[in-house]
């Protein structure tokens, strides 16, 4: 989902008809919810209170918007990746670690990825191994 979505999303769940309503709910100017309509992405604060509002996992609501801001294609892969995971895998099921890593050229950032299931670690495909 893109922010558009999630404002309209969290809108409708609430029976809100007007962007200006849902500043009201989230604490915040209508001016912010006009820049996210007009481009900006939400910041990762703000993610986990739609994740919140919404019920469900913070990681959809960030990874969603690491994706919209990325700069690169296989940086936007990475985090498009991510949040189809946390979608499949479920809020009780899923235990996820991300680290970023921002590579020496500046021009892209790693996306390193774990799944945990049963205790076992288990390297995400097409990306590197990482121990926390």
């Amino acid at each position: 989902m893109n922010t558009i979505q999630y404002i309209d999303k969290l809108k409708k769940i609430n029976n809100l008809d007007t962007d200006y309503k849902l500043a009201k709910l989230l604490g915040c100017k209508q001016q912010k919810i006009k820049n996210w309509r007009d481009g900006q992405t939400m910041d990762n604060n703000t993610a986990r209170q739609f994740a919140e509002m919404l019920e469900i996992p913070v990681w959809n609501v960030i990874a969603d918007m690491e994706a919209e801001r990325a700069k690169d294609e296989p940086t936007r892969k990475a985090w498009k990746m991510l949040s189809k995971m946390t979608k499949q895998s479920g809020r009780a099921s899923a235990k996820l670690l991300i680290s970023l890593g921002v590579l020496a050229n500046s021009t892209a950032v790693l996306c390193i990825l774990c799944k945990i299931t049963n205790g076992r670690t288990v390297r995400v495909r097409g990306v590197s191994n990482y121990v926390v």
